[in-house]
């Protein structure tokens, strides 16, 4: 089991972001907050999240992981509304589907969408559901096995049978889930994330641009604009070890996933407007820390704004409130990664796979 020394490790993090837009808000900006009284541009933790879970890390690490979806009866790959309707008939399909969608939410009707092609035959039936629902693989693999296997409509002990009710999917056991119809299948989150927010004040600013028409000598074909910020961004991650074990009852497994979040937290960023700024960013900065401790954001350390061309300062002004934290009240074990000094990323990798 987990030592119970360690039951937190907490990852705080220095990311410098040229001129982009990761992270957008409902009007096309970046999204900002205001910390200390002044202006500052925040990355939101969902979106965080959404880049680490379904990045190639993970993938490559052989690391299982749900799928959170509305459309589960509409995915092609599965095509389970395409085969109850080709055994069963169109309306028990769909009356099939609705029970079936029904173990996990209210079943909604489809809506046509600009940006994706419907059938037209499948709009306005009730196939999807009214809020993403984060399905385990588990429970993939049984709606599916449920589909190929029924005659009729399905018994209300099938259906019962098909929620899994401790995922061991590394997102869900880290970043939970909630059913509101079942929250005896409710995972609680071991792993929680602050949203990044930069340590420097900033102004959104507008990038006026065309598009040039190669046919048409006499003009440009389209004009817009689009804004961004450039920004050194403070992030903190904390991991409850202990509630991580109790998710996946596995520790070989739990040290994988926390090495692969980890590893993610350093080198991943959202892929808002990339191909636009190419903000491939990378932390310069890394202290991870373990320990029973109550866990604390050292946000504090920028509550004052600092310029953002001074990233050695910002290490020294996160070292200094840790320390003094540390100092009231209890210091916990600790590793650094510091491009501008010393330590790797592995170093930080086998510190908090050692827990």
């Amino acid at each position: 089991m987990t030592d119970t020394n360690n039951r937190f490790i907490q990852l705080h993090l220095l990311v410098s972001y040229p001129p982009s837009n990761p992270n957008r808000d409902e009007l096309g900006q970046p999204k900002v907050a205001i910390m200390g009284g002044t202006q500052r541009s925040r990355i939101s933790s969902q979106s965080l999240k959404r880049a680490w879970r379904t990045s190639e890390i993970w993938e490559k690490q052989g690391l299982s992981i749900g799928q959170r979806t509305r459309e589960l009866f509409l995915d092609a790959e599965l095509g389970l509304y395409a085969k109850l309707k080709a055994r069963h008939g169109e309306k028990s399909a769909e009356k099939y589907t609705k029970a079936i969608l029904g173990v996990f939410a209210k079943p909604a009707k489809l809506k046509a969408k600009k940006e994706v092609e419907i059938a037209e035959d499948l709009i306005g039936k009730e196939i999807v559901t009214e809020q993403p629902i984060h399905f385990s693989s588990l429970e993939i693999e049984r709606v599916k096995a449920l589909v190929l296997s029924l005659e009729s409509e399905p018994t209300k002990e099938q259906l019962e049978s098909l929620l899994d009710e401790t995922p061991r999917n590394i997102d869900l056991a880290m970043f939970g889930r909630m059913i509101a119809k079942r929250p005896d299948a409710n995972v609680e989150a071991s792993v929680q994330v602050a949203h990044a927010i930069s340590i420097n004040e900033v102004e959104i600013e507008p990038d006026f641009f065309t598009a040039v028409d190669d046919l048409n000598k006499h003009g440009s074909a389209h004009m817009g604009e689009q804004e961004f910020v450039s920004a050194i961004y403070y992030l903190y991650v904390c991991i409850d070890t202990k509630l991580l074990m109790e998710n996946l009852q596995d520790k070989k497994l739990a040290k994988n996933a926390l090495q692969a979040l980890a590893e993610t937290v350093a080198v991943i960023a959202p892929t808002g407007k990339q191909n636009s700024y190419a903000n491939r960013a990378q932390a310069f900065y890394i202290l991870a820390e373990k320990g029973s401790a109550q866990p604390r954001n050292l946000s504090l350390a920028f509550l004052t704004q600092m310029q953002a061309s001074e990233p050695e300062k910002a290490i020294a002004k996160l070292k200094n409130i840790k320390d003094k934290f540390n100092t009231a009240y209890s210091a916990p074990q600790e590793k650094e990664m510091n491009l501008f000094g010393e330590g790797t990323l592995q170093d930080i990798l086998d510190f908090v796979g050692d827990f």
